[in-house]
């Protein structure tokens, strides 16, 4: 009874969440068909595809609050579909624009702390470290990489660190990165993008987030 019910919620989220990815990525524009190797558009950021990307995408909310209704008690359910649902927000804007926003990341990172605060069996400690650690470490791989990862994936590795707390977010952010390169090197192999290419890491990091908090928990939800 209560997965039905959070699917039903899930609707109208879906709604919401699909009308912010167009606002966060139809309104502001940034790929540019210049001919350039580095702006130029990828196969899924053309024509009718965008509203396909942001359909899809939000489509998987309703079942997925499903899920954690299933997982986690009704409380507990609604933070974690809150974060699922900003996590495949930013999976959907880095896809089709290169960019996590800040009003997703800021304040889920700060609802995501205080969750870790106060609700029961939560573990502050693990989310202020993780948060501290995942987004230094990404702020770090930025620097080190000169553009390989950008501040968008800084902002989403510290949401995702607050969220899942030490050992949960190091195992996410590790698959995401793992298994990203492991793609992008495919797309590279079809000829799918090129050696200069622009490409978004978040999706990556975001979506192993996903099936890590909905498999393990998260700093202010432990199953």
């Amino acid at each position: 009874m209560t997965s039905a019910l959070f699917f039903l919620l899930g609707l109208p989220v879906a709604f919401i969440a699909e009308r912010l990815m167009a606002r966060f990525t139809v309104a502001e524009d940034h790929v540019e068909d210049d001919g350039s190797s580095a702006a130029k558009r990828l196969a899924w950021q053309r024509d009718a595809w965008p509203a396909r990307v942001r359909i899809a995408v939000a489509a998987t909310m309703p079942p997925l609050m499903a899920l954690t209704a299933s997982r986690f008690d009704p409380a507990q359910a609604l933070a974690v579909s809150a974060l699922v649902v900003a996590l495949l927000i930013c999976t959907a804007t880095d896809l089709l624009r290169y960019r996590v926003p800040n009003a997703i990341t800021y304040p889920g990172t700060l609802l995501a702390l205080a969750a870790a605060l106060v609700m029961p069996g939560a573990d502050f400690q693990s989310a202020l470290l993780a948060f501290v650690a995942a987004g230094a470490g990404f702020l770090a791989l930025a620097l080190a990489t000169n553009g390989g990862f950008g501040l968008g994936d800084v902002k989403l590795a510290a949401l995702i660190g607050a969220a899942l707390g030490l050992q949960a977010s190091y195992q996410a952010l590790f698959l995401g990165i793992v298994g990203g390169g492991l793609i992008l090197l495919a797309l590279f192999a079809i000829g799918a993008v090129g050696r200069k290419q622009a490409v978004p890491y978040a999706p990556f990091l975001a979506l192993a987030a996903v099936a890590v908090v909905l498999t393990q928990g998260a700093a202010f939800a432990p199953l």
